[in-house]
């Protein structure tokens, strides 16, 4: 885990679990459009940079390390709202 004090980490779950909250209560209010997907995708980057930065400890690691963990989510996203841009543009 990490040698953060257990009262941060509980803070940081908390804002995850509330993150997981709200990006469930936006889908169920607002449905699946476009913009609500593209919130989302924003949340899901937030989630993954406090869950390798606080939950994997890796705060203190080396730069490339850090990079390569934020990199690859933000990569994934990148994917997922090209593949909703491509998906609307064909059926408009």
């Amino acid at each position: 885990m990490t040698d953060r004090n257990p009262r941060q980490l509980f803070k940081t779950w908390l804002l995850l679990a509330v993150a997981v909250m709200s990006g469930m209560a936006l889908m169920a209010v607002a449905g699946p459009a476009t913009l609500v997907i593209v919130v989302l995708l924003g949340l899901a980057i937030v989630k993954s940079r406090f869950v390798a930065l606080d939950f994997m400890g890796l705060r203190q690691a080396p730069s490339a390390l850090r990079l390569g963990l934020l990199i690859w989510p933000a990569a994934l996203v990148l994917v997922a709202a090209a593949k909703l841009v491509l998906s609307t543009a064909f059926i408009s």
